[in-house]
């Protein structure tokens, strides 16, 4: 509970200032103007990275020890989280970010004594500080510059950095590194709290603040988590954990000196704009992307106890295939034949009489289903309840003054709400023995049928998919797959699946409600009446 807390926390508070601080954006002049090395063409807030920063700061002072490593993690991120905002305000020259960038790899790894002291190939023996304080600061300021400079499309840094966070913090919940997978938990809770507003086409870019934010935060973690925390993994995981992001800065930055220019000027040579040239659409390019990381951040975990040479020759051959990969299409000048896949994906055809079914069916249903399961639990832990009553009293302020509070998205009360109410589903044992796993498997089949229906003849701009969903899907089918493997429990399976679903349904719902007073709605509120009224009893 205390993960899916930091993760919640993060997500909230994210959400929650992203548009506070849009309405200030264009008066501290943090916007995105676009030019030629852009893909939009508006003017853009960036204020995404700050709160980010902010919704991971807070669940770690809440939860987390404040030891030396922490200390100066978080002295760090107030470093980044300066020099990051002034640079999405005024655009810094290189040398400035990169003494932003020094200064809080300094701060990380002289005060929190974070460094490389096993390498690759160098035995087990820890290495002199004169060679792994340089290196570990060289990776750190390379790591954070990394995912800076994969920022290019919309949702692309951030669905990196999450697929990288998913790796490290099944690698530290393997090793026992709790506090890690919090951290871990709550990075990914501002991500996906970010990507609500940055979904292409976005209205929100994280700027520079966030791609440091995440890059810094993935390089540290992978140390400590490789080098502090489970010794026992190879000391070269950093690379897989990190990933694509690495590759794309070398790559870029050798052709940039083989033409004789400054390894930091800027061009259109990054991978995401080599895959756009050969004809991919937006969301495709970003897919592709994301499914190359998926293949890095997998390697990682299924060769974190192999030997050194075997892992560094895997990233060389994975790192070779891809450049060559890219070449090779370039050299023949392939291009993508996409406009019926991207047609089918995008925007599906329209049928009144289903859609109004299926929609009504799937209000009721979820709404039904989460109802029941409350009503007939045992037992509900304090800290849930009084999170119930607080989001009761939110939702019931939004549905009644929607107009007033319309900056506060009703998402952001449903899904809590909708976790909250699975997790009680599949943990309180009287629920167990009345709903049968079988007979909510049953229900939530038939659910799914109805979103496919829904979806299928769904309004042309009302239901799209987004490389959002497939990070969803990704993480859902990797926990399927890590309990095949058994290596996490099985209990986490249904509770990952029921969520998966019912939030799809839930936006797929709000998406085409007419009204804020409806069955779905007033189950909501149905749900958080019987959570918080455990307070009284």
């Amino acid at each position: 509970m205390l993960l899916f807390s930091a993760f919640l926390v993060a997500l909230v508070v994210t959400m929650a200032l992203i548009p506070l601080l849009v309405r200030v954006a264009e008066r501290w002049s943090i916007v995105d103007i676009p030019d030629e090395r852009k893909i939009h063409t508006g003017a853009i807030p960036r204020v995404g990275g700050i709160a980010m920063v902010l919704g991971v700061i807070l669940p770690i002072l809440m939860w987390l020890p404040v030891d030396a490593i922490l200390m100066g993690v978080l002295l760090a991120l107030g470093v980044l989280l300066f020099f990051g905002a002034w640079d999405d305000s005024r655009d810094l020259d290189y040398r400035l970010k990169f003494l932003g960038q020094f200064a809080a790899v300094f701060l990380v790894v002289f005060v929190g004594d974070v460094k490389f002291a096993i390498f690759p190939l160098a035995g087990l023996d820890p290495v002199s500080d004169f060679l792994s304080i340089p290196v570990t600061i060289l990776f750190l300021v390379g790591t954070t510059n990394a995912v800076n400079l994969s920022d290019g499309l919309d949702g692309l840094a951030a669905g990196i950095s999450l697929l990288s966070l998913c790796g490290i913090a099944l690698l530290a919940y393997l090793g026992d590194g709790q506090s890690i997978v919090l951290i871990c938990f709550a990075v990914a809770g501002a991500i996906f709290g970010f990507l609500r507003y940055n979904t292409y086409p976005a209205r929100v870019f994280m700027g520079d603040t966030g791609s440091q934010f995440l890059g810094f935060m993935l390089g540290v973690l992978s140390i400590v988590l490789t080098q502090k925390s489970n010794t026992a993994l190879n000391p070269a995981a950093p690379l897989f954990l990190v990933g694509l992001p690495i590759i794309d800065t070398v790559f870029v930055m050798a052709k940039r000196l083989s033409e004789g220019r400054s390894p930091f000027s800027p061009d259109k040579n990054h991978i995401h704009h080599r895959i756009m040239a050969h004809g991919m659409a937006h969301y495709e390019t970003v897919a592709i992307i994301y499914l190359t990381q998926i293949g890095f951040v997998i390697s990682a975990i299924l060769l974190r106890y192999q030997s050194d040479l075997m892992v560094l020759a895997c990233y060389l051959v994975l790192s070779g295939a891809l450049l060559c990969a890219l070449l090779f299409a370039k050299e023949r000048q392939w291009t993508a034949q996409h406009s019926r896949f991207s047609n089918y994906m995008g925007r599906l055809t329209n049928s009144v009489r289903v859609r109004r079914f299926s929609i009504k069916a799937i209000q009721c249903g979820v709404a039904l289903y989460l109802v029941i399961g409350c009503a007939v639990c045992a037992e509900v832990p304090s800290d849930l309840r009084i999170s119930a009553l607080f989001l009761f009293v939110l939702l019931l302020a939004r549905l009644i003054w929607a107009d007033r509070l319309r900056f506060f998205p009703l998402r952001l009360l449903v899904f809590p709400t909708i976790a909250f109410a699975v997790y009680l589903m599949h943990s309180d044992a009287r629920t167990l023995n009345i709903i049968p796993l079988e007979l909510r498997t049953g229900l939530l089949v038939a659910l799914l049928f109805l979103m496919l229906f829904a979806v299928r003849y769904s309004k042309i701009d009302s239901f799209q998919t987004t490389p959002t969903d497939l990070l969803v899907i990704a993480v859902a089918g990797g926990v399927g797959i890590l309990y095949e493997r058994q290596i996490v429990d099985v209990a986490l399976i249904p509770v990952m699946v029921g969520i998966v679903i019912l939030f799809y349904a839930a936006e797929l719902v709000m998406k085409q409600m007419k009204s804020r007073w409806n069955c779905f709605t007033v189950g909501m509120m149905a749900v958080l009446t019987l959570l918080s009224a455990r307070l009284i009893v």
